[in-house]
C-alpha cells in the first residue's frame, strides 16, 4: 500500500471523529434548546431575555444552519438554505 493511500485514510479517519466530535456537541446544544423550548415561549425568549444573549444564540444557530446546509448543497445541489428536521436526531439507528 502506498503511502499516499496511508495518509488519505488517515484523513479520512480524523476527519470522521472530528465529525463525530462536533455531532455530540451539536445534540448537546440541541438539548439546551429543546430546554429552553418546553420552559419559554419564543415571544418570551424575544421579549423577556437579554437582547444580548437571544442575538448571539440567535446568530450561532444561523452559522450553524449555513455551514451545514452548504455541506448539504455539496452532496445534494436541490437542498434548500436550512432543512427541517427530517428524523429524530436522537434516534438514529445508521449511527
Amino acid at each position: 500500500m502506498s503511502s499516499s493511500s496511508n495518509t488519505d485514510r488517515r484523513d479520512a479517519y480524523k476527519l470522521d471523529g472530528d465529525l463525530r466530535d462536533a455531532y455530540v456537541e451539536l445534540l448537546s446544544a440541541q438539548c439546551a434548546v429543546e430546554r429552553l423550548k418546553m420552559r419559554y415561549s419564543p415571544n418570551e425568549l424575544a421579549t423577556k431575555g437579554s437582547k444580548f444573549m437571544v442575538s448571539r444564540a440567535i446568530s450561532a444557530a444561523s452559522l450553524i444552519c449555513e455551514y451545514f446546509s452548504s455541506v448539504q448543497r455539496s452532496s445534494q445541489p436541490q437542498a434548500g438554505p436550512c432543512p427541517s428536521r427530517q428524523k429524530d436526531l436522537f434516534h438514529d439507528d445508521s449511527l
